[in-house]
């Protein structure tokens, strides 16, 4: 049981941490809306999560650094969204509250992607990494700060794409922590981000119908039969 277990661990590690990059997103939060997160929380997003790979000094009043391996360069496949940096995390993303710092009127939420498998060992355990990553994370805000705001995020268009609280419903409540059914439309944007992402997690939900017979079209084409 012991090496069961211990295998288990090294699996949902190294799902977790090896290629581990910092991501951002700023958002404009309500008190009610911040106060929502606590050290500690598991979170699940109940939608498709567009984060930036660059930043310069926050353009809403928080800021979501995000921890992940498994982030999908869309930008690669849409050069309209490359000025942003453009990445997704997929539906159902599970993240870890790992830090909330504030610096100059900003605050800072540092999430840690996890695998929907890994869920009770974050909740459980810290690990070797937390201590480091939380202090790059606030080094990073610093260091943002002092660059000054990128006018490339001051955009209609990525306020847009940005307006949502990470974690939170349309009621500013946390998503249940089941996982939502993918919606038969979204199945090709589902398994094409997995599958660009790299992504070996095996959360596969469905409302209905078979992920492989709805992928169609630019995402069946770019990602293969």
């Amino acid at each position: 049981m012991e090496e069961i277990q211990k295998a288990s661990a090294e699996k949902i590690i190294n799902w977790t941490f090896p290629g581990l990059t910092f991501y951002y997103r700023d958002t404009e939060l309500s008190t009610r809306q911040q106060e929502k997160y606590a050290l500690g929380m598991i979170l699940r997003n109940g939608f498709f999560l567009d984060v930036s790979s660059t930043a310069g000094a926050p353009t809403q009043n928080t800021r979501f650094i995000i921890a992940s391996s498994k982030a999908a360069p869309v930008y690669l496949v849409n050069p309209d969204m490359e000025k942003y940096g453009l990445h997704v995390l997929n539906l159902n993303s599970y993240f870890k509250v790992m830090d909330i710092h504030e610096a100059q009127g900003f605050r800072q939420i540092f999430l840690l992607h996890i695998p929907a498998k890994g869920i009770d060992f974050f909740r459980q355990s810290q690990t070797n990494f937390d201590e480091g990553f939380i202090e790059k994370a606030r080094t990073s805000l610093t260091q943002k700060l002092a660059k000054g705001v990128m006018p490339v995020f001051q955009s209609a268009e990525w306020i847009d794409k940005t307006k949502f609280a990470v974690g939170l419903d349309a009621k500013d409540k946390p998503f249940p922590l089941a996982p939502s059914p993918v919606p038969p439309q979204a199945a090709p944007l589902f398994e094409g981000l997995k599958k660009m992402a790299k992504d070996t997690d095996d959360l596969n939900v469905y409302a209905g119908g078979d992920a492989k017979s709805e992928k169609k079209g630019f995402w069946n084409k770019l990602f293969g039969k």
